[in-house]
């Protein structure tokens, strides 16, 4: 038998540790799935404070921290950050100041038990699904806590396969503050303790409205907003959502925050590019479609900030156009088009390239990286803050990639066209 406060941390603290960062002024600016991904807390809007209480819950993960230590460490760090009790502040959406509440021990007690009972929660479903085969059904378990919900009391001994669609909505946790949890079963184990498989029961729902985007959902009755998403989504949903996030976060922050988790999150981003570089060649045609290869480094924005061309965002881009079609073909015909596999290996050199040049003519970066069969090397051009017709939003977006000889490049830096950001071209 499985049971939630048994599990082995292992699952609980992977989970936690590839979470991104996300910082929101409001519990519904982080939405729900993006919860799998983005560690975050309303009201903290500095990346600093964030890390802080972050790694106060990644003590508590892997040294088994209780919420007294967790509170007696993180409050003095919280109060000279000026992060405690109440203070004015401007909601970036709205632009309207008012007085809120910023870190108070009752917070912080609900970000220490939502964080905890949520990774251990993934860690277990990751074991549910390993598992499964051998042991077929999940248990409800309810009436944990001194005052629990009537429509998770209602659930209390109910016995369902593993497979069963009610646990997509209801696999805890689900609510705030919800000390429900589930017990792994084979048959022979029900037998023996006199418990029958039921049938999945209708559940009604709710109407609820997010008032920072305006999202109408259909929600089932029992369970929160802010927790109605599946369980184990994390995963699948990981790669895309950060680099959408990054495209959303100011430039340096973006850029710093790649560094720090680059190691962790990389593999799934570099996945995602290489699927939509085998999927482009094999349809043919360059669509306006794009994905993201790589991001920019945190000396890239400083050296655009100081030339007064700091862009929004971090990311860099890749349209399927560069890859086939007319600008392709171009490439093709002259000889210095870059082939599938070298656009496959993009992600890679772009994280280490062999240096990066600011254009004085176009404001563009140039991204010098080694050919591997080719005494050329490659260059991509990438524009920031470009405008795609869709969607309609500033991006750094590659304009160009190629083969160019390397003395090429040494005339324009020496010529004075270019200037080097970082790295070496000879």
């Amino acid at each position: 038998m499985i049971r939630f406060q048994a599990l082995p941390p292992e699952q609980a603290i992977g989970f936690f540790e590839q979470k991104g960062y996300r910082l929101g002024f409001s519990w519904e600016d982080v939405w729900q799935t993006e919860h799998q991904a983005a560690f975050t807390v309303a009201k903290v809007t500095q990346l600093d404070i964030l890390r802080d209480i972050r790694a106060g819950l990644d003590a508590a993960l892997k040294d088994g921290t209780t919420f007294a230590d967790f509170r007696k460490n993180l409050k003095p760090l919280l109060m000279e950050k000026g992060w405690w009790g109440k203070a004015e502040m401007t909601d970036p959406l709205t632009g309207e100041t008012s007085l809120v509440q910023l870190g108070s021990t009752r917070r912080l007690r609900t970000i220490f038990d939502t964080n905890l009972r949520t990774a251990y929660s993934e860690g277990q479903w990751e074991r549910i699904q390993s598992a499964k085969k051998r042991f077929p059904y999940l248990r409800y378990d309810a009436n944990n806590s001194e005052h629990p919900r009537m429509q998770h009391s209602a659930w209390d001994n109910l016995v369902l396969p593993a497979d069963d669609p009610f646990w997509k909505a209801h696999f805890p946790v689900k609510a705030w503050g919800c000390k429900c949890n589930v017990t792994q079963f084979n048959r022979k184990m029900l037998d023996d303790r006199g418990l029958d498989v039921g049938e999945s029961p209708p559940v009604p729902q709710y109407t609820y409205t997010n008032k920072r985007t305006g999202e109408i959902q259909k929600i089932p009755l029992g369970v929160d907003p802010a927790f109605n998403y599946p369980p184990g989504g994390r995963l699948a949903n990981l790669p895309r959502f950060i680099t959408e996030k990054i495209i959303q976060s100011p430039a340096d922050v973006g850029a710093n925050w790649w560094q720090a988790m680059q190691p962790l999150q990389a593999p799934g981003v570099i996945s995602v590019f290489q699927e939509f570089v085998m999927n482009t060649f094999a349809d043919g045609t360059g669509r306006g479609k794009f994905a993201v290869a790589g991001f920019a480094h945190p000396d890239d924005i400083e050296f655009l900030r100081r030339q007064d061309k700091a862009p929004q965002s971090a990311e860099i881009a890749v349209q399927d156009r560069l890859m086939v079609g007319r600008k392709a073909d171009r490439h093709e015909q002259a000889g210095d088009a870059l082939s599938e596999a070298e656009w496959l290996e993009l992600p890679v050199k772009l994280a280490d390239p062999k240096a990066v040049l600011y254009d004085n003519d176009t404001g563009n970066l140039l991204y010098v990286m080694d050919a591997a069969v080719d005494t050329r090397t490659q260059k991509l051009v990438v524009q920031m803050d470009f405008v795609p017709k869709k969607p309609k939003r500033k991006i750094n977006m590659a304009r160009s990639g190629f083969k160019i000889k390397q003395d090429d490049l040494i005339g324009g830096v020496n010529g004075g066209r270019y200037q080097i950001v970082r790295g070496n071209v000879r």
